[in-house]
């Protein structure tokens, strides 16, 4: 259970960060997070996936270190993670920033209600950064 003494809203959001040399497939995201698309949570993952990538359609290209060290001003990402992109920038790989959140459809909401980070051999996903 979470608790907020400050100002309570009804709703949350979390930032995350993705990371990778390759194109974010619901096939490469099925694999890394053990899912079969068939099976009984294949749909629900589908829509995870699509709000992912939704999310990161209208986030942001970090394309220097600068741009990943200005978010480290915001603490929106941890130290680690801060570091993870500015290496993965000069290792030539794409990084993006996005933003989940609990308004949205329940898909949205799930991944927005949980921190997450998801390490594969194709991509790395941090959503750590979590506001209720």
């Amino acid at each position: 259970m979470k608790l907020k003494l400050d100002f309570v809203s009804n709703s949350s959001s979390t930032s995350f960060v993705y990371i990778s040399d390759n194109d974010f497939t619901e096939e490469v995201f099925m694999k890394a997070v053990g899912v079969d698309p068939n099976g009984p949570l294949g749909e629900l993952f589908r829509e995870m996936h699509y709000e992912i990538i939704s999310g990161m359609q209208y986030g942001e290209t970090i394309a220097t270190s600068d741009q990943a060290e200005q978010l480290a001003n915001k603490h929106e990402f941890t130290p680690d993670v801060i570091d993870r992109m500015k290496e993965a920038i000069a290792q030539g790989k794409s990084v993006y920033t996005g933003s989940l959140s609990s308004d949205g459809p329940f898909a949205e909401s799930l991944l927005c209600m949980e921190m997450f980070e998801i390490r594969s051999d194709d991509f790395f996903i941090n959503a750590f950064n979590n506001y209720w």
